[in-house]
Formats: structure tokens, C-alpha cells, sequence
């Protein structure tokens, strides 16, 4: 019995790594794009309410 590891497991156990990398990045990257555009958009509905209240006088 030979304690270790085999090359196989080696490689299993990498792409397996690489796997959940690969489904966890796009979903950290779409909450992010989520949140930011999220942000822009009230910074930007905040000032056109601004600028509606400045042409309204």
C-alpha cells in the first residue's frame, strides 16, 4: 500500500477547484453588477429629481 497521492487524485481533486471557481465567479460577478447598477441608478434618479425641483421653481 503506497500512502500519497495518486496523479489522478491530484488532477481530480484541481479540476474540481477549478469547477467550483468557475460557478462561483459569475454569480459573485453578477451580484456585483447587480449592486452597482443598482447605485447608479438612485444616484441617478436623485439628481434628475433635483434637477425637476430647480425647473419647477
Amino acid at each position: 500500500m503506497q500512502s500519497g497521492f495518486y496523479t489522478g487524485d491530484i488532477l481530480f481533486s484541481a479540476f474540481s477547484i477549478f469547477g467550483i471557481l468557475f460557478s462561483i465567479i459569475p454569480i459573485v460577478f453578477f451580484v456585483w453588477f447587480a449592486i452597482t447598477t443598482t447605485t447608479q441608478l438612485k444616484k441617478q434618479s436623485k439628481l434628475l429629481e433635483e434637477i425637476k425641483e430647480r425647473l419647477d421653481r
